[in-house]
């Protein structure tokens, strides 16, 4: 009898275990702060490539699933296109950074793809000061970095704005983000697209002026914000002749 009740005992306990192990990701997955996601292979479909970091991703945001640009993007366009988002918070542009893109698995995956067209939006966690080393050398690595698509139609966007928080009007903002180079960036961005001739889409300048965009880190668009850059996005996709 002893027995018996012990083994019940554990039985619950590993349950609960399990069950909070569930809710958890659960939570973690429509909150956008799990990092899951799953790929489509595009099959005889337009193969649409979104590669960034958080913004990408959809960190944060609220029903992830449904809310993240890649994924309304999808929906814009159609059964014709298949979108994958490739965004991976906390990543940079730059190989000497904390987190470099360069070497992350959905890079890798993103090129294993073979996308007809590459969403190209990256560069804001480069602006942290850990990170950050300087235009000339940000400006170098960004064409090595989007240059690997060179199979593929590469859209270059420009990174979304980051907002200080409250009263603050210089330093740095959430998560190590210093506005100023955001803008910086942003601008070297432009730079390359007039110089190599890659179409531009200016989603910083987009963002600049809707605060009401983001979530209350003031640095990660929240689901209207998704939406409005996933609309730009698909506006100019489908007025390509593929």
């Amino acid at each position: 009898m002893k027995k018996r009740i012990i083994k019940i005992t554990l039985l619950s306990i590993l349950s609960a275990l399990i069950l909070g192990a569930l809710i958890f990701f659960s939570y973690l997955y429509f909150t956008g702060l799990s990092g899951f996601r799953i790929y489509k292979d595009g099959e005889n479909t337009i193969k649409v490539a979104c590669v960034g970091d958080s913004v990408t991703y959809g960190y944060g945001i609220t029903n992830w699933r449904t809310n993240n640009y890649p994924y309304y993007l999808g929906k814009l366009l159609g059964e014709e296109y298949s979108v994958n988002n490739y965004g991976l918070s906390g990543y940079s542009v730059q190989t000497d950074s904390n987190k470099p893109y360069p070497f992350s698995s959905p890079y890798k995956k993103s090129l294993e793809f073979d996308p007809d067209i590459v969403v190209f939006m990256l560069g804001s966690n480069d602006s942290k000061p850990f990170n950050w080393k300087g235009e000339e050398k940000f400006k170098k690595e960004y064409l090595s970095l989007f240059e690997t698509y060179k199979d593929s139609s590469v859209i270059l966007c420009t990174v979304a704005t980051a907002f200080y928080n409250g009263s603050q009007e210089s330093g740095i903002t959430s998560y190590d983000i210093q506005p100023p180079v955001i803008d910086k960036i942003s601008e070297i961005i432009r730079e390359v697209s007039e110089e190599y001739g890659y179409p531009l889409l200016d989603i910083h300048a987009l963002t600049s002026l809707h605060p009401e965009w983001f979530q209350d880190d003031r640095v990660h668009p929240n689901k209207e914000g998704a939406k409005a850059i996933a609309e730009v996005v698909a506006e100019y996709i489908l007025s390509l002749e593929i």
